[in-house]
């Protein structure tokens, strides 16, 4: 009698649902790690940067079809005279504009703060804000790994904070391709 009500109990049980794959699900944690190269666009400061870094972070579904992250980038920047270092922190948003089999395109926005070892560009200031957008594709791998793939527009700027002598800023365009990770 005991395991016909036991039987009874786990045929009522709806059947668990496999994990949900999809980077862009709601309420899920994902890891990412990325390497970017960009060239500047359009020079108004009287050098020319170059920036390629690496790029990591999280981000974490708000619901289905909308991430926010949080990433740490490191740039290395050819600026023709002294290179630098940057360090970035950036948060954003980023929201699926369509979906088709295991690709998913993209459109994404972050901004945040700079802090560079040596003035960037030249003449402008080591502290900076940055802002970075663009277009992007996420193609499923396997079971919870994703390949990424983006078009950045990068801007990076002082505001003006030590006047309007100080502020060059760096327009650069790039690639951006790494992995997402999920858990």
């Amino acid at each position: 009698m005991l395991l016909v009500l036991a039987a009874a109990d786990a045929h009522a049980q709806s059947p668990e649902s496999p994990p949900h794959d999809d980077p862009f699900s709601a309420r899920r944690w994902h890891a990412e790690f990325a390497l970017q190269a960009a060239l500047e666009a359009w020079n108004y400061n009287g050098s020319h940067e170059e920036l390629y870094g690496v790029r990591q972070g999280v981000a974490y579904g708000l619901r289905d079809g909308l991430m926010v992250t949080a990433q740490q980038r490191i740039f290395y920047v050819s600026q023709r005279r002294n290179d630098t270092w940057i360090l970035g922190l950036t948060g954003g948003l980023r929201a699926r504009a369509y979906q088709r089999g295991r690709a998913s395109v993209f459109l994404q926005f972050d901004l945040g703060i700079t802090d560079a070892a040596i003035a960037a560009p030249p003449r402008g200031t080591r502290f900076n804000y940055i802002a970075i957008g663009g277009p992007g594709v996420v193609m499923r791998l396997k079971s919870r790994l994703d390949l990424i793939t983006s078009l950045d527009v990068v801007h990076i700027s002082n505001a003006s904070l030590k006047g309007p002598d100080r502020n060059p800023d760096i327009e650069a365009i790039g690639l951006t391709s790494g992995l997402v990770v999920g858990f």
